[in-house]
């Protein structure tokens, strides 16, 4: 049985639940200058009603380089970081930056987080002192939930190879 068969019976079962992700390849220069130290960008993909968001990880195959720090959240476009704990350093390489979702605004809370509507994903990428100094970076941003309804397969990136 296939990845996908066994996603979409965990779907058709007696509990009608999938895991599903949002995922993208993103470059730098997807992002949009904010003027001061952060971009935004948006991802393609929503997450659909009536799902339950468990998680992000982030995959940097090249560092967001060319000034001193750069650290991503990732949110809803009205709490920057609902689906990322806290930020993901994504300065330099690195595999499997997961964070689990920030339920509390204090920060205290993990947990998933209901979705009652379909809902964007923005990704804010914050850089020591100018995001327009940043010239390199590339990363697969995924972000993963749980589907109380039945989703049309779709490809979706799984991975970005490093050593290429």
């Amino acid at each position: 049985m296939s990845i996908g068969n066994v996603v979409e019976q965990l779907e058709l079962n007696h509990v009608g639940m999938g895991i599903r992700k949002v995922a993208q390849i993103v470059n730098f220069g997807d992002f949009t200058d904010g003027g001061g130290t952060t971009g935004t960008l948006i991802l393609t993909k929503q997450i659909p009603a009536g799902s339950l968001v468990m998680c992000s990880k982030v995959t940097v195959k090249t560092g967001f380089a060319g000034d001193t720090t750069a650290v991503m959240d990732i949110g809803d476009g009205s709490d920057a970081d609902i689906f990322s704990q806290t930020t993901h350093n994504i300065f330099a390489a690195a595999r499997n930056l997961m964070e689990a979702c920030d339920i509390a605004s204090s920060g205290a809370g993990r947990g998933t987080v209901a979705i009652s509507s379909d809902t964007s994903i923005t990704l804010t990428v914050t850089a020591g002192s100018d995001f327009g100094a940043i010239t390199a970076g590339k990363m697969l941003v995924e972000v993963f939930y749980l589907s109380t309804n039945v989703e049309l397969t779709d490809d979706q990136p799984t991975e970005i190879r490093l050593n290429n």
